[in-house]
């Protein structure tokens, strides 16, 4: 029965975002948001669904239609859903239903509601359409549709010039990594001969395949995956994608886009346990991402750039898991990360309304006494992203990556590297937490229109509430495995499709949780000493200048890339436009005309005599050919 309903999941959201645009001004503001939002819990309630008759083995398939049928040969689009498509479908479509809800008081009467909503729905559509394909070509358009939407979205108020510029660079910076996949599902396609996954993957198990060509494959996919997560050095759009609204960065940081390679990887896991070496790179890209996104985060000031590199940040961790082969652990941190990033997010576009729309936590303070609920509830969501031990949900997932990595190739190089950045990690989080909710307001509150005299209107307090209870309470599904008490639901459940995680030595992973959960605690205090000498004095880690640039890679690749860009069009320009084809063929072909022209025109002398004499050379050169 579920078999014939699957269509219905991707459809909803999308048939929305239809009628908002067919329609358009036939349906009002208001119910714009009310039908883009129920369309999307409808979608949530089917997956939900889903769960309760969870009793596929190995998966639930729906056949649409034939796209391309030669002789025997058939391309089938169809939606497959399986534990792991389970999984995501389950985070694009409730967490992207939390975000859908907050919004509906928090764009009201804003620039473009009917448009925001209209792309917000396309976007879950497409992620849902990239999750359940059960073959590259459905995957590719879903991801591809994110894309659109992304640049949409992020050029939301496109009356500012800095606005279209960033949904500009992310949607050019993506498109590298996008070409970079196409070229990978080519490649799939003349090495196994079909794009379907489920034969794809049959095949590469069972019959010897080109380890070079796998290889190809998994270097191209990843290429693809790490422009799409904002993975170093592609991560260079994911700070300026903070340009639309808040609730914008919510989906595509936690319900979507960004969670797409991660995806992308753990899906094609058959392909990448053939190549170790692939997947050793794999982790080292995460871990040192993970490092580095810390790095930059906290010497931010804009609270949105903060929780964009700690997106970067946070998604190497997931990168570093699926590099050593722990699947289910990557894919354990994205349901946590989703509910915390969404929180942090969504709430961030209420903090930075109170403020008269100003980014820079070094302007905040004191909202804790003003929004006492928000205050409690981005504590949860602060908490689980700095990794609390026990009582976050992010302790049983992050600090179980890091212990998994330390068993690999170099794992002393990649453990150490997450350790670090846990460290960082938990420094930036109650710097920002401190800076925003406690002390004395260091800038007068404004009130925005959502705002009524009880506060936060439902709609935000039911969806910050939800995601905060996951922030905290969904890692206590999965307690770590060495621990010989407490549940252990999750991975086993997803291990019987992804495989296990590497066994770690107990002690080594013992110690390892003691020191992340050191780290976190110290990450606090230490927060609250730098907020006190930053507050006191006026200066502080904001002032680095390496480390609020993002260590300047985002200027080196402007000079690298975008001038050498610039310079090799200005080269082809004069080489190929003006000496080539300006100069070479059309002037030499002008040239070549005017000359004949000219000898020609001295041939005519209006002398009879020289007429005559032309007249008899020709035939005599005929008769010659003829003859």
């Amino acid at each position: 029965m579920m078999d014939n309903v699957l269509w219905l999941i991707p459809t909803l959201p999308l048939l929305s975002a239809l009628l908002l645009t067919i329609l358009g001004g036939r349906i009002p503001i208001r119910a714009s948001g009310i039908l883009a939002t129920m369309s999307v819990f409808i979608a949530a309630v089917l997956v939900g669904a889903l769960w309760i008759n969870s009793d596929f083995d190995p998966y639930y398939h729906q056949a649409l239609w034939t796209w391309m049928s030669v002789g025997d040969w058939h391309v089938n689009l169809g939606l497959k859903v399986d534990k792991l498509s389970l999984v995501m479908m389950s985070v694009t479509t409730w967490v992207g239903f939390l975000i859908h809800l907050f919004s509906v008081p928090f764009m009201r009467r804003d620039f473009g509601e009917r448009r925001y909503f209209c792309y917000l729905n396309l976007f879950v559509a497409g992620m849902l359409m990239f999750v359940m394909a059960d073959n590259l070509i459905l995957l590719y358009a879903g991801w591809e549709i994110m894309g659109l939407c992304s640049y949409s979205l992020i050029s939301h108020y496109y009356n500012k010039d800095q606005n279209v510029y960033s949904g500009r660079k992310a949607f050019v910076v993506t498109r590298i990594g996008d070409t970079l996949l196409a070229i990978g599902i080519i490649l799939t396609f003349v090495v196994f001969k079909t794009v379907n996954l489920h034969q794809i993957f049959a095949i590469a198990q069972s019959q010897p395949i080109d380890t070079w060509l796998i290889g190809a494959i998994c270097l191209l996919y990843l290429a693809g995956a790490m422009a799409k997560s904002a993975q170093f050095p592609f991560h260079v759009w994911l700070p300026e994608s903070m340009a639309g609204p808040s609730t914008v960065s919510a989906l595509i940081h936690a319900a979507t886009m960004v969670t797409a390679g991660v995806y992308l990887i753990a899906r094609n896991h058959v392909l990448y346990s053939l190549i170790p070496d692939i997947s050793w790179w794999v982790a080292f890209i995460g871990a040192f991402t993970a490092f580095y996104g810390a790095t930059c985060a906290i010497a931010q000031n804009d609270i949105k750039r903060i929780l964009a590199y700690s997106t970067i940040s946070q998604i190497g961790y997931m990168f570093a898991a699926l590099g050593v082969g722990a699947y289910d652990l990557a894919i354990f941190h994205v349901v946590v990360h989703a509910c915390f990033k969404a929180l942090l997010f969504i709430s961030a576009g209420v903090i930075i309304d109170m403020y008269h729309h100003d980014h820079d936590i070094r302007k905040m303070g004191g909202l804790g006494k003003r929004l006492p609920w928000l205050k409690w509830t981005y504590l949860a969501g602060t908490a689980s992203l700095a990794a609390l031990p026990i009582i976050t949900a992010s302790f049983f997932s992050k600090d179980a990556i890091i212990a998994a990595t330390s068993g690999g190739h170099l794992g002393w190089l990649l453990a150490g590297l997450g350790l670090i950045g846990a460290l960082f990690t938990s420094i930036y989080s109650f710097r920002m937490y401190f800076m925003i909710f406690n002390g004395q307001p260091r800038s007068p509150f404004s009130q925005p229109s959502y705002l009524g005299a009880t506060g936060l209107p439902w709609q935000m307090k039911l969806s910050t509430a939800i995601l905060a209870i996951g922030a905290i309470a969904i890692g206590w599904i999965q307690f770590p495995a060495d621990w010989t008490f407490g549940p252990h639901i999750f991975l086993p459940w997803l291990d019987q499709l992804l495989g296990h995680s590497p066994v770690i030595n107990s002690r080594l992973s013992l110690i390892l949780e003691v020191t992340g959960s050191v780290i976190a605690i110290a990450g606090v205090w230490i927060a609250s000493v730098m907020v006190n000498k930053e507050i006191r004095t006026g200066r502080g880690i904001g002032n680095n200048a390496f480390l609020n640039a993002a260590w300047y890679i985002d200027d080196v690749l402007k000079s690298i890339v975008v001038n050498g860009f610039k310079g090799l069009t200005k080269l082809l320009d004069i080489v190929i436009e003006r000496w080539a084809l300006n100069k070479v063929l059309v002037g030499g072909i002008s040239s070549t005309i005017s000359k004949a022209s000219e000898l020609f025109s001295e041939g005519q002398t209006r002398q009879l005599s020289h007429y005559v004499l032309l007249m008899t050379v020709g035939a005599v050169l005929l008769l010659f050919y003829i003859a």
